[in-house]
């Protein structure tokens, strides 16, 4: 079974109200019914339709303008479709980051501390394979995904590797063309590089804080995702 995806109140009020605008052919500059009406009409209270304007707002569907009312800024069906599932997208991998950095960091730096020269070995012998891949423009997400999973292991706690496992389904989602764009997280490669020095060094303070970055760089590009897109710059599957 696949884990069933949360949907908060806020967001299904702005479906009803992407709804609303499509099945009236509201158009850029058209006015909404005011926040007094849309509470009758979808039976909610204020302050969560007010939370739903604001996330349309923040996602250019619509814009409030004190005292004269709630407008339509993006009359696309389509646009605005593709701008609400680009918004979920972005926070749900955050917090897929959030989590990741919470267990991984941990095996990271377990794995310093624990890994035997064997294992040590079959991670550096993964990232050859990874680099050689990327230099031939071949998508190496899932030996990427490989030396994870070793790191993991290598951090010698069952329970550890037993949980990550048991959300693998979840983080694959950073390894499963995010947004629809291969190569998205490539610019971590440099910080897997050194972060495996720091596994070899024995060093779990290093180690770490390039772990960090990694994590860093994935949460920047996630953010920045939406900008990229409208200037139609994919960015080039690392994780």
């Amino acid at each position: 079974m696949k884990s069933i995806k949360k949907v908060s109140l806020h967001e299904m009020i702005a479906e009803e109200m992407k709804r609303y605008i499509n099945e009236h052919k509201l158009k850029r500059g058209d006015k909404l019914p005011s926040v007094a009406e849309l509470t009758t009409i979808l039976s909610v209270g204020k302050s969560s339709i007010r939370e739903a304007l604001r996330y349309l707002e923040a996602i250019d569907v619509l814009e409030v303008q004190n005292g004269k009312g709630v407008f339509v800024k993006d009359g696309d069906a389509l646009k605005i479709e593709a701008k609400i599932a680009v918004e979920e997208e972005k926070n749900y991998l955050l917090h897929i980051s959030e989590l990741r950095r919470a267990l991984e960091g941990k095996a990271v730096e377990l794995t310093s501390i624990r890994a035997t020269n064997q294992e040590m070995k079959e991670m550096e012998k993964l990232l050859a394979e990874i680099t050689s891949l990327k230099e031939a423009g071949i998508d190496p997400s899932n030996e990427d995904w490989e030396f994870h999973k070793a790191i993991y292991k290598a951090s010698h706690n069952p329970l550890l590797e037993r949980v990550a496992e048991s959300v693998s389904e979840i983080f694959n989602k950073l390894w499963s063309k995010p947004f629809g764009i291969e190569h998205i997280f490539e610019d971590t490669l440099p910080f897997h590089l050194t972060m495996m020095e720091g596994i070899k060094q024995r060093d779990p303070a290093y180690a770490i804080q390039e772990f960090n970055k990694i994590i860093d760089t994935v949460e920047n590009t996630v953010r920045k995702i939406e900008e990229r897109r409208n200037e139609n710059d994919e960015p080039s599957v690392f994780r």
